[in-house]
Parts: structure tokens; C-alpha cells; sequence
């Protein structure tokens, strides 16, 4: 992207790995365990500290796109054979299987309290689910084509969606609306994660651009390059600094407020499909196509 700064923000703390593509990575919320998902059909749980390898979950017949922990400790995984499964903390076999949805399942997110989920498929739907009892609670339609993010926000009021068809979403939780429709992207939007503090949400493209928008659809800041498809994003646990992902192995490290571009860092052979914070913002996770997930140590310059 044009511009890059020479500072490099991410030192290289350790890695691990998957025997296929990583897809998905996800710290405890002690920061104590790391979660990856891979294409090998499998979740591995490490230790933060040491990079041990603590489980592997097995259960799902194709690839896991997505896994997360619900505040009770629970572990959530999304599949491409279309169904989320609900684990124990220590990584025992799966307490719950949610289906509902019809092809791929590529994306999910959980509440940051309670036990809501959120899901998006291949189906064009977004769904609402309780972690807790497995119960399904809404089946959103209204998208065009296939779904490729979702985020629910830290309040739990607000689900933003998007995918194929170049739009972001955002539902009402409580009626199950369409709040508002947001069109910035030229190509299918890849990554959506609402900030901590609630009040923005970003988006990412196979444009090659990075939005902040507030709740009522207004376009913050913008920043990109067309020739750099962006595949995820996540937010510092203070909401200042957002991670972004490409599809050229890189992973930059953006100031939300005007998404000035602080840190571009080699990490992986090629996409970079997940990125993710530990809870104390003093680490960050990369997980790559190259089946590596590389712990990095966040530096302020």
C-alpha cells in the first residue's frame, strides 16, 4: 500500500501450525490458550506461554473456517460442512451440533457477553443462535449472494453481515431487522469486526480497501490499495488500532481514528486469514494459508 512506514510494530514471538491452511485464530479470554482453525478439518489448542500444544478438536467433515470462546469458556467452531459445534473448555469432544444452514459456513462470531452467536453462509442467510442451550433464534435473510463476515457488536444489540454482493448489513438483534444498508465496497466484503468500545465498525474488501463507519452508516476514514485484497481485520482491546490481513502475506497495523497506516509486517507465503489480539492488546495472533500461525509480540514504535 502506498506510504508504508518503515516501522515494524510486530516482533516474532514463536510459531505453530496445521497440517492445511489456517483459517481462523481466537485468544481465551484469560489470554491463557490460543485456538486455530484450519482447512484439515481440525481446531488445535495451545498454550500462550510456550506454544504447547494443549488439544485438537475433531468433529468436522470439511474444513473449520472459524473458532471463538463464549465467556463461559465454551469453544465455537464454524465448518464448511455447513454446522457449528459447541465444545467444553478443555478441548473434550463436542457438547452440541447447530445446523440449519444450507452449504459452506465461512464465517461466525460470538458475543463478547452472553452466549449470543452469529453465523453466515453460502445459503445468502445470517442466523442467531444461543451458545448456551443451541437454540435457534433467527434466520436473517436479505443478501444477495453468499455471506462471507459477520461481527456482532460488544453490546449484543447490533449484528453487521456482509459478503458477495458488496454490502454490509447491520440487524437489529432484539427485531430481527434491517437497521441500515452500508455500500463502500467494490468487490465482496471479506472482514467485518465492530470495536470494543461499540461505536465504529470496520470493514474489509477483496477491493483492497479498509472502512471505519459509525452505527448510523457514515463512512469514518478510508484506506487501501486495489492491488492488496484484504481477508481480515481486528481491533486493539482499547479500540485504537485495527489489524488487517491480505491476501499478499502481510499483516499492517492501522490508528482507527484516521486509519494512518503504523506497521507493515511480512508474515506469511501468502493470505493472511485470520488476525486476532490477546486480551491485554500486548500480543497478536496471524494465521495463514500456509498453514502457519505466528504469535507476535505488539510493540507502541
Amino acid at each position: 500500500m502506498a506510504g508504508e512506514p518503515a516501522t515494524d510494530r510486530l516482533v516474532w514471538k514463536r510459531s505453530v501450525g496445521h497440517n492445511n491452511s489456517a483459517y481462523w485464530a481466537a485468544f481465551s479470554r484469560d489470554g491463557k490458550r490460543l485456538a486455530t482453525a484450519s482447512l484439515d478439518n481440525t481446531v488445535k489448542l495451545w498454550n500462550v506461554a510456550d506454544g504447547r500444544h494443549v488439544a485438537t478438536l475433531k468433529d468436522h467433515k470439511d474444513g473449520v473456517a472459524f473458532v471463538g470462546f463464549l465467556a463461559d469458556g465454551a469453544i465455537v467452531t464454524a465448518g464448511l460442512d455447513s454446522t457449528l459445534k459447541i465444545w467444553s473448555s478443555d478441548g473434550g469432544g463436542p457438547t452440541r451440533s447447530l445446523s440449519g444452514h444450507n452449504g459452506y459456513l465461512p464465517c461466525a462470531a460470538v458475543a463478547t457477553t452472553g452466549s449470543l452467536l452469529a453465523s453466515g453462509g453460502y445459503d445468502k442467510t445470517v442466523r442467531l443462535w444461543d451458545g448456551e442451550s443451541g437454540a435457534a433464534l433467527a434466520t436473517l435473510t436479505g443478501h444477495e449472494s453468499n455471506v462471507q463476515a459477520v461481527a456482532i457488536a460488544a453490546n449484543g444489540r447490533t449484528v453487521a453481515s456482509g459478503g458477495d454482493d458488496r454490502s454490509i448489513r447491520l440487524w437489529d438483534v432484539e427485531t430481527k431487522k434491517t437497521l441500515r444498508i452500508l455500500r463502500g465496497h467494490n468487490l465482496t466484503v471479506e472482514a467485518l469486526v465492530f470495536s470494543p468500545k461499540d461505536d465504529v465498525l470496520a470493514s474489509a474488501g477483496a477491493d483492497g480497501t479498509v472502512q471505519v463507519w459509525n452505527l448510523e452508516g457514515k463512512s469514518l476514514a478510508s484506506a487501501g490499495d486495489k492491488s492488496v485484497g484484504v481477508k481480515s481485520l481486528a481491533f486493539s482491546p482499547d479500540g485504537q488500532t485495527l489489524a488487517a490481513g491480505g491476501n499478499d502475506g502481510a499483516v499492517r497495523l492501522f490508528r482507527v481514528r484516521d486509519l494512518q497506516q503504523l506497521s507493515r509486517t511480512k508474515a506469511h507465503k501468502n493470505t493472511v486469514y485470520g488476525v486476532a489480539f490477546n486480551p491485554a492488546g500486548s500480543l497478536l495472533a496471524s494465521a495463514g494459508f500456509d498453514g502457519a500461525i505466528h504469535i507476535w509480540e505488539v510493540r507502541d514504535k
